[in-house]
């Protein structure tokens, strides 16, 4: 295929040409900009490669393009409450006054201040005591928030990866005050289950814990086999055995349409499996098995020896059967266990009991 772009891509977030509709991102694009519509927040859970990202993407892109819209996305690791009163200090129709009470009560020393405030230059000088606090954060950013929507904007906040901090859990307290006083202030987050359900324990968060979470699964197993013939120039049937082996794994469909992509004229869909299994380990199972505790762990090794993922099967291997339930809630929680068949156990990650065998030891 020599000369061409390879249509496939491992960037997180990116899709391309390759990008598979599964309708969460038009559902939550739709909510928001409908004005019949009581839904401020969004949650987006499922497993690492799965494709919560590109959702993520998809909203924060078109609603950008969308007019009437300030979308801000932030870094999950960041200090997300200056950071976004700073993003919309640059906007021309907030006060610079605003903006300049905000960021001089940061500071603890006399001195010359210089700040940028939408395409004005504003310098102040101000004396402030060390720890005296002339403003809020809370009340600067509503102010702000106030000033968008009479403007006839509303605000959308977004955070990829969303994981329990400090910062976090202050800008989580901030937007559900704002929600509650009725501003159309908006959020949409991605993360791991375990990590969003981290926020569950703060009271004042109960907004958040009780917002519609959207659990994105395994692609369509039809689409894929759709993509690849369209993007590989296969037939069905070639095409249908690449399906096969992705498992309709977000990130392994792209991984092997990548290999598939690029591989020698000469070389059969056999051959490109080492490489595939070498990224999937490396890029994927690798964070996904971190990420257990012993006892998941444990449980996770038992159903990949036990082949038949029968309970019963996967029980006789345990050390402690009578912990089954508990980590067996927990992995399906965490998206890495399928348990929708009664008294069967399935993981549906293409080469993942290789990957316990090589590696679950380490």
């Amino acid at each position: 295929m020599g000369g061409k772009i390879d249509p496939f891509t491992r960037t997180p977030g990116i899709a391309g040409k390759a990008y598979i509709d599964n309708g969460i991102a038009d559902e939550i694009i739709e909510n928001f900009c409908s004005d019949e519509s009581a839904k401020y927040v969004y949650k987006i859970t499922g497993l690492r490669g799965s494709g919560k990202s590109v959702e993520y993407s998809k909203i924060i892109r078109t609603l950008k393009e969308k007019t009437g819209w300030l979308v801000y996305p932030l870094s999950a690791s960041g200090d997300a409450v200056p950071t976004l009163i700073s993003k919309l200090s640059m906007e021309k129709f907030i006060d610079s006054t605003v903006a300049t009470t905000s960021i001089s009560s940061n500071t603890s020393v006399g001195g010359n201040i210089h700040i940028v405030s939408g395409s004005e230059t504003v310098n102040v000088s101000k004396t402030l005591k060390p720890n005296e606090q002339l403003y809020s954060e809370e009340a600067t950013l509503t102010s702000m928030i106030n000033s968008a929507n009479k403007k006839k904007y509303k605000v959308l906040i977004g955070i990829d990866d969303i994981a329990k901090t400090p910062e976090m859990v202050k800008l989580l307290s901030i937007v559900g005050s704002m929600i509650l006083e009725g501003l159309p202030v908006y959020l949409v987050v991605t993360g791991l289950s375990e990590n969003i359900e981290d926020f569950s324990n703060e009271k004042n968060l109960s907004f958040f814990k009780r917002a519609d979470t959207k659990e994105i699964r395994g692609l369509n197993r039809y689409d894929i086999t759709f993509m690849y013939e369209k993007l590989l120039g296969v037939d069905a049937k070639e095409a249908r055995k690449i399906e096969s082996l992705s498992k309709d794994y977000a990130y392994a469909y792209q991984v092997l349409g990548s290999l598939y992509f690029s591989k020698k004229a000469s070389d059969t869909l056999e051959d490109i499996i080492p490489d595939f299994e070498r990224i999937m380990y490396k890029d994927s199972y690798d964070l996904i098995w971190k990420s257990l505790t012993p006892g998941e762990k444990e449980l996770v090794t038992c159903i990949c020896k036990s082949k038949s993922g029968k309970a019963e099967d996967i029980k006789k291997l345990m050390s402690n059967p009578g912990s089954y339930s508990v980590f067996r809630d927990r992995l399906i929680n965490k998206h890495l266990v399928d348990g929708d068949t009664r008294g069967y156990l399935k993981i549906q990650l293409p080469s993942f009991d290789k990957f316990v065998e090589l590696w679950g030891e380490d």
